[in-house]
């Protein structure tokens, strides 16, 4: 896995270093991970991990730069995927993290999404992203409205999750609410505020500019993240950390703090 995010960076740094005078090459989409569409038998995915918190930590405390004060935060459980990269298949038991460390600059780079493959205790594939790459949204999702809550439903004092304690997190469900609610969400930029609805029982996200209301396409939500399309802009709100993540084409990704509001003022 570390040898493929190795050899993946190099060839992407070439295109943009060959690119520089000539503007920016689009990556393509053979580089990009998705899903395998092909027959996959079931023991090609390997065990289940029943120890993948354990699994994950050892492998992060061995890789990843400046761990010892890393924030975490669990996308999902493990569940079986078959990823296509350059190439080579990877089957496996999937979990993303969304991971905020201290760059070598000892920055806060904030919350990136880590993908991992693990199969029979092993991490087979890490992905994360980057400058370079994106991890698609929907290789973290897995669309089932049972295992969904609203907004208001989560803690206002969310447990801190650290590299140290991580493999000790219990994962659980919260009980899911029946009636109707639009939650109202006010995100900030650098350079400009923008305000976004959304209403998972009626499975509408938009955003709402002076009296018009923009509704977002190709919404998929999950318990920690809301994602919508806007024509060619991609919107990611954690629901948890609150930040958003607005990327349009290859451009660098604008990020923002939200606020989640019940009700509004007037």
């Amino acid at each position: 896995g570390h040898y493929v995010m190795k050899k993946l960076y190099f060839v992407l740094l070439c295109l943009f270093l060959s690119s520089c005078a000539r503007g920016i090459v689009p990556i393509p989409e053979t580089f990009m991970p998705e899903r395998y569409s092909g027959i996959v038998s079931e023991n090609e995915y390997g065990k289940y991990p029943e120890n993948y918190q354990k699994i994950l930590k050892d492998y992060l405390i061995n890789n990843l730069l400046n761990q010892s004060d890393a924030k975490i935060e669990f996308v999902n459980q493990p569940s079986r995927l078959s990823i296509e990269q350059m190439g080579d298949v990877y089957h496996g038991y999937r979990v993303c993290l969304s991971i905020n460390s201290r760059n070598n600059k000892n920055i806060y780079t904030g919350y990136k999404t880590h993908l991992f493959i693990i199969k029979n205790d092993n991490v087979l594939l890490h992905l994360f992203d980057s400058g370079l790459l994106k991890i698609p949204f929907e290789l973290c999702v897995d669309r089932d409205e049972s295992k969904t809550f609203y907004l208001d439903d989560i803690p206002d004092n969310g447990q801190k999750i650290t590299i140290d304690n991580m493999d000790k997190i219990e994962i659980e469900k919260r009980s899911t609410i029946s009636e109707e609610q639009t939650t109202y969400i006010l995100c900030e930029f650098e350079e400009k505020k923008r305000t976004f609805l959304f209403n998972e029982s009626q499975d509408i996200f938009s955003e709402s500019v002076g009296i018009e209301e923009i509704m977002l396409e190709n919404i998929k939500y999950s318990s920690t993240h809301i994602f919508g399309e806007l024509e060619n802009e991609e919107i990611l709100i954690n629901r948890v950390s609150g930040e958003i993540t607005s990327s349009i084409g290859n451009t660098r990704p604008q990020l923002g703090m939200c606020e989640l509001l019940d009700s509004r003022k007037f």
